[in-house]
């Protein structure tokens, strides 16, 4: 039983009930028009007719008289039902029809002979079982054909001037009442015998020759997904598999190109080598299809050696292979295949009519080419099971988790930009709640836009240089056979530890080995994907000795110049492990479906893995950043040990790193972990918290840095903050026990057998070697507390003076708050200190008068870490009064007890190793990071409610290429010779800071010590220039008492920021660091820094 018995056979059934609807209609009456009482379902096949509301029967819209019809088959899923009009007329106002007030006008009447209608349906097989024991074994079944009617599409050629409408409105009505005449079902070749019952279809339409002809059968899609984009999905699989070829890949990776087999068919073993084209698929319908495979070459071999010559070879054949495609759910991941093993009866067919085998019965006998031909269909069972191992029979798929992160569709093709990312609004105040380093001491984000930045600033420069590093960047040439000008690298990071590069080339051409004409190429984007580590500086220096002798001369590594105890390492890419991403690459204007297009890719690929990265890699361009890492002896807040992870939200692999538009929280980035004092690092990873990437709408964030609670809070700045408890804190002691600074009580009423005097925690030795440390308050979580009370108790009895007989008290109680914000403002953070000091003293006589003393001191101080612009990494202000005097309450004794100037002398707020230790670690360039030659700075602080600090990276600026501030007297004053005489001073001295100290000390009140107070310390906002230099250097901090900054603010003629005097900061510089100072202030820039009274720096 064959598909064209089938055919006849429904044929038939169609024929016999026209010929049936015929008689009946010639039996109601001759002509066309006949009461609509009269048309009934016996004469649906042979005569429609359509009339309007409220018509009279000889006032039709639509008649026709049909011939026979008749049923062809394009697959196992669709048919063609052919309806031929012999005689009729339709109305063009079709859209009248349910008007009852409608008169049809006979002027709009288009007569219609001889049209051949052809309508598209999809069908199914049906069978009725049944039992009878005179059939057979007395199983039987009756297989239905049932047609759908009501999904059928109108797809004649026909051409009606002005009525297709019309017609296809008529016909779909027609349908309809085909569909009530239960028409729509056919009866198929019976089987009656219960042995063979078969429920399963095994009539195969799809290989049968029909006649089908004048409709318009393309299909461009199947289960929504577009044939055009599955086509161009096998060329680029096929042109990977041709690049392959070279590299000796294996055979699932290479099938789709060549294809080597040994066949059994023959006695003598033969085997076979195929060459292949592009694959194309074509539809039959939407669930079943045509898949042609186009054989560029094939060779017949004697045997398996494949070196010796071919026995026979044929080319241009091409081999048509029909299938079922099916769709696939799992989980939130959908794909479409085409079924190879098939879960129907009907696994893949080789159809032998849409095949061509040209030249093959030219040099062979018939049997032979048979014999061919056989060898042909066992080979594509060998050949589909490897496509289908290598999943090339899965035409699509889609992950829904994903696409949930995708605002925008993109083309595959789609390199990065800078305009990629959308911005949240809310990400700075995240940030700043849930940020947390786990177990980590520090970590450092690298954003993928200050890359690729860094990339176009070379980019950029490559343009106009001339010298070989740069220019390689912007324009290259290998030998005769490439040359190109290029455009800015891209990157993006994988999920996975690996990262895309793409390779723009702007214009060039390229000639190969087989084709001596050069091709002239543009807008290409060439995608590779690539490891990327952290190497030793040592490791690196020997690949790239060219950008060694540049980077010697950078900013960063003058730093680390004379550092013995530091070691570095780099973050790069490893271009030679560069593989190429075939769908992440467009080769504009390439036909990719041509061995001689591919020869030009490869050779373009050849050139950029092989010599292109080589070049690269020499000047130290696949270099990211680079990261110092301090020894054991190291400061502890120097990062001792580093690791690098990619960190990420979601999966981000080959499938998504092309999305054009994704959310900020999508994109992986570079995390490099430190630990200091050299402990170890954790064993886990960092988990995925919040994205860390803090960035200004429309502008370009470089990273951030984090200081986890431990070591920024914990080991340094609670610590450091300890010396303003110990300084503000009063005790009473014994002279002997102090030092340092002291006051003198009750000096003036004993004989001097016994003294008291008061004087600070620090002061005290029993007491300066303990920390005054600062504790959590209770239900909060940046709030701490200092709470410390000191009383004494002393009787004085039997003396020569009655009078000084009683007992003598004096009570000290300091408490002191310090508070940590927790969110962000605006580049700035506040640390907030405060506290309170009360002092009573206190005399009961037991024969003279008593009395008391009591003072207190309340205080409160700001310190500011902000970001300001034209200043190079985080200033340091403090705000309040760090000499805060006494207020006396109550005071009844006849003359002072208590020196309460020399105590407002000794009492300070003692910031300057904390300000030291901040300017160090957070001004001017940081330390920590360098991108290639330049270097990074530190802005917009922020704490969270953990305690760990963090900070936004941006580029390191020396003050020199600052816009110079423009200066202008205030409007209420005006004089061009104030303008001139301020100018002309030329920039102010500064003493040291240990001289200011001595200026800033108390009248001679304080005995036992120097005294150590520095008064109030703030920092100009230049104060950034010395860029983060050595503890030394930091000292030159500029410093001024309240009434100096007030004065300098208020100044009609300051300019925006202060200067610093050029020989007192070469002074203070250790003397192995003064040459570079000198070195990078040439005189040039002292004579900017003279007449722009700027820092140079």
């Amino acid at each position: 039983m064959c598909a064209a018995h089938n055919i006849r056979y429904l044929n038939s059934q169609l024929a016999a009930l026209w010929e049936n609807a015929t008689d009946c209609a010639k039996k109601s009456g001759e002509g066309l028009i006949k009461p609509l009482d009269h048309v009934r379902y016996d004469l649906a096949l042979a005569e429609f007719h359509v009339g309007h509301a409220g018509s009279e029967n000889t006032d039709k819209m639509f008649t026709a008289v049909f011939d026979k019809p008749r049923l062809e088959f394009i697959c196992n899923h669709d048919a063609v039902l052919y309806l031929k009009i012999r005689d009729g007329y339709l109305n063009c106002d079709f859209s009248e029809l349910s008007s009852s007030s409608f008169v049809p006008c006979s002027t709009r009447n288009i007569k219609l002979r001889d049209i051949e209608i052809a309508l598209r349906m999809p069908f199914d097989l049906n069978g009725i079982q049944g039992h009878t024991s005179n059939i057979g074994s007395g199983a039987h079944v009756i297989q239905l054909l049932v047609l759908d009617f009501r999904s059928a599409t109108f797809v004649s050629k026909v051409n009606i001037s002005g009525a297709r409408n019309a017609l296809e409105f008529y016909t779909k009505k027609y349908l309809d009442f085909l569909h009530c005449a239960r028409h729509h079902v056919l009866f198929a070749l019976p089987d009656f015998d219960g042995s063979s019952l078969q429920p399963e279809v095994v009539i195969d339409y799809a290989l049968e020759t029909h006649s089908i002809h004048n409709i318009d059968t393309e299909i461009d899609e199947i289960y929504c997904v577009s044939l055009a984009d599955i086509n161009k999905s096998f060329s680029l699989k096929w042109f990977k598999a041709v690049m392959d070829v070279a590299e000796d890949a294996d055979s699932s990776a290479i099938c789709l190109a060549e294809y080597r087999h040994t066949l059994n068919s023959f006695g003598n073993h033969s085997a076979i080598h195929v060459k292949f084209g592009v694959p194309i698929i074509k539809a039959l319908c939407k669930r079943e299809v045509i898949w042609y495979f186009k054989i560029e070459d094939l060779m017949v071999y004697d045997g398996h050696d494949f070196s010796v010559a071919h026995k026979h070879s044929y080319c241009n054949w091409q081999i048509a292979v029909i299938m079922d495609a099916v769709k696939e759910m799992e989980g939130a991941v959908s794909r479409v295949k085409l079924d190879i093993k098939c879960s129907t009866t009907l696994a893949f067919r080789f159809c032998d009519r849409l095949s061509a085998f040209p030249g093959l019965y030219a040099d062979v006998s018939a049997d032979y080419a048979a014999s061919i031909k056989t060898a042909l269909d066992e080979f594509m069972g060998y050949y589909l099971a490897t496509i289908e191992r290598a999943h090339l029979n899965v035409v699509h798929v889609v992950n829904h988790d994903i696409l949930a992160f995708q605002e925008h569709d993109s083309d595959p093709t789609d390199v990065p930009t800078s305009t990629t990312f959308l911005v949240d609004p809310k990400r700075t105040h995240d940030l700043a709640k849930e940020n947390n380093p786990c177990s980590f001491d520090f970590y450092e984000v690298i954003s993928v836009k200050s890359i690729m930045d860094k990339f176009e600033t070379l980019w950029q420069l490559s343009q106009d240089s001339n010298e070989e590093y740069t220019s390689c960047l912007g324009r290259w040439s290998h030998g005769e056979n490439f040359k190109a000008s290029f455009g800015a690298l891209k990157i993006r990071f994988l999920s996975y530890g690996k990262a895309i590069i793409w390779v723009q080339l702007n214009s060039g051409s390229v000639t190969t080995l087989k084709r001596s004409n050069p091709y002239d190429f543009k807008d290409w984007n060439i995608a590779f994907k690539v490891n990327f580590n952290l190497t030793a500086h040592s490791d690196l220096s020997a690949l790239s000795k060219s950008w060694l002798r540049e980077i010697l001369e950078s900013f960063g590594w003058r730093k680390l110049i004379g550092r013995e105890n530091v070691t570095v390492n780099h973050l790069c890419l490893d271009l030679g492990s560069a593989k190429l991403m075939y769908d992440l690459s467009k080769f504009e204007g390439l036909c990719l479906s041509d061995r001689g297009a591919v020869d030009y890719a490869q050779t373009v690929v050849h050139c950029l893995k092989e010599h292109y990265f080589a070049k690269l890699t020499l000047y130290g361009h696949h270099v990211l950043q680079s990261l110092p890492a301090w020894k054991s002896q190291s400061p502890a807040r120097d990062v001792t040990t580093l690791n690098d992870q990619v960190y990420h939200n979601t999966a981000h692999g080959r499938h998504n790193c092309h999305c054009n538009h994704i959310r900020r929280n999508v994109e992986p980035v570079v995390i490099l972990l430190g630990m200091t004092n050299s402990r170890p690092h954790p064993s886990s990873r960092l988990a995925y918290i919040i994205e860390w990437i803090i960035g200004i709408k429309n502008g370009l964030s470089h990273g951030t840095v984090c200081h986890s609670r431990k070591l920024f809070l914990e080991e340094r700045l609670l610590w450091l903050l300890s010396r303003v408890n110990a300084s503000t804190t009063i005790v009473a002691t014994s002279p002997e026990l102090v030092d340092s600074a002291v006051v003198p009580v009750f000096a003036d009423h004993v004989d001097g057998g016994w003294a008291i005097v008061i004087t600070t925690w620090g002061a005290r030795k029993s007491k300066k070697q303990r920390k005054a440390s600062w504790k959590l308050n209770r239900g909060g979580e940046s709030d701490y507390i200092w709470d410390y009370t000191d009383k004494w108790s002393y009787e004085h009895g039997g003396a020569s003076d009655n009078e000084a007989n009683g007992t003598y008290t004096i009570s000290c109680q300091t408490k002191n708050h310090l508070h940590l914000p927790t969110s962000f403002d605006h580049g700035c953070l506040d640390i907030i200190l405060r506290g309170h000091v009360s002092i009573e003293c206190g005399f009961t006589g037991k024969s003279s008068k008593s009395w008391n003393e009591k003072a207190c001191n309340t205080w409160s101080v700001t310190l500011s870490l902000t970001s300001k612009p034209m200043v190079n990494g985080i200033t340091v202000d403090i705000r309040g009064d760090t000499r805060p005097k006494f207020e006396k309450l109550h005071d009844n004794s006849s003359e002072g007890v208590v020196n309460w100037d020399a105590l407002d002398s000794l009492f300070h707020i003692d910031l300057t190793e904390l300000i030291v230790e901040l300017q160090h670690t957070f001004a001017g360039a940081w330390e920590h990071c360098f991108p290639g030659i330049h270097a990074y700075s530190l802005c917009n602080p922020v704490s969270n409610a953990y305690g760990d600090n963090s900070f936004e990276l941006r580029h390191w600026t020396p003050c020199s290429q600052f816009p110079v501030p423009t200066i202008r007297p205030r409007s209420s004053l005006t004089g061009k010779s104030m303008h001139t005489n301020s100018l002309s001073k030329g920039p102010k001295k500064r003493k040291s800071i240990l001289g200011i100290f001595g200026d800033s000390l108390g009248p001679g009140h304080i005995r036992n010590g120097p005294g150590h107070d520095a008064g109030k310390i703030i920092q100009d906002s230049d104060a950034a220039i010395h860029d983060g230099e050595s503890v030394e250097e930091a000292q030159t901090l500029m410093l001024s008492n309240d009434s100096d900054s007030k004065a300098s603010s208020t100044s009609p003629m300051a300019p925006s920021f202060n200067t610093l005097d050029r020989i007192s900061l070469t002074e203070r510089v250790p003397s192995r660091r003064r040459s570079w100072f000198r070195s990078i202030m040439s005189p040039q820039d002292s004579k900017v820094h003279s007449q722009r009274n700027v820092p140079l720096l």
